[in-house]
């Protein structure tokens, strides 16, 4: 209105901006967050993944008035059941969950932040996919899997072709997918340094296993939903390292 050609009135300027925005509040409830997709990680279930579903399905208030949010506030969390070890396969599986979806995001424990990568550079995913975030995710590979075949967790081999081409030229594709990655300095699966990728937010902790990075709504849950929250293009949230 305030940018229009037409000149009009202070008075009638004034009330069309008061009219617009009584109704925005509305129409951005209306939205809602983005879904988000829950993926497990070598030989792991969608069970585990319950707690962080149901935290992230929980209120985001501060039950406890300890200044601290307890719940993501999501209405659409889905935790996906993969009966592969293979990281393409999986890939493909997360298109085939998310068909309905014009935008979502995804969050990947241990190998299944592999199997959404690749989604995401090869399926064409990133052109829906909102933000993604990695738990303890071998980005870089670790040398255990080596010894595995590469339809059962052989991909995650440091030397493997299938991280190669994960890793080669443009490693977090879109221009409107934010990207992050979780770690933990005591994580005794996947060192840390193998956790990193280029051009995302990285957030480092310590004092938890592999799998606890999917049980602590003390410390990792609100880094997921600080991720999740994350704006492409912007600086990482509270707790971030950039590495551009």
């Amino acid at each position: 209105m305030i940018r229009s050609k037409r000149r009009m009135s202070l008075l009638a300027a004034l009330s069309l901006a008061l009219s617009a925005m009584s109704m925005a509040p509305a129409a951005v409830a209306a939205a809602g967050p983005d879904p988000v997709l829950l993926v497990h990680g070598y030989r792991g279930s969608a069970t585990s993944l319950n707690e962080l579903r149901a935290w992230l399905l929980a209120p985001a208030v501060d039950t406890n008035g300890d200044g601290r949010i307890d719940g993501g506030g999501r209405t659409e969390v889905i935790a996906l059941q993969f009966s592969s070890q293979d990281n393409k396969v999986n890939a493909q599986a997360i298109a085939t969950a998310t068909q309905g979806w014009t935008r979502f995001d995804v969050v990947g424990h241990s190998m299944g932040g592999l199997s959404s990568r690749w989604f995401a550079k090869y399926l064409n995913g990133a052109t829906r996919l909102g933000n993604y975030v990695a738990l303890g995710t071998p980005q870089t590979g670790v040398y255990t899997a080596c010894f595995f075949s590469q339809s059962n967790g052989g991909q995650m081999c440091p030397t493997s072709s299938f991280l190669r081409d994960l890793n080669s030229g443009d490693d977090t594709p879109g221009d409107a997918t934010a990207y992050a990655s979780v770690f933990s300095t005591s994580d005794e699966v996947v060192p840390y340094t193998r956790s990193r990728i280029e051009s995302a937010c990285h957030f480092q902790v310590s004092g938890l296993r592999h799998d606890n990075l999917i049980h602590s709504p003390a410390v990792t849950f609100p880094l997921v939903l600080a991720a999740l929250d994350d704006a492409p293009d912007a600086t990482c949230p509270a707790g971030g390292v950039w590495r551009p």
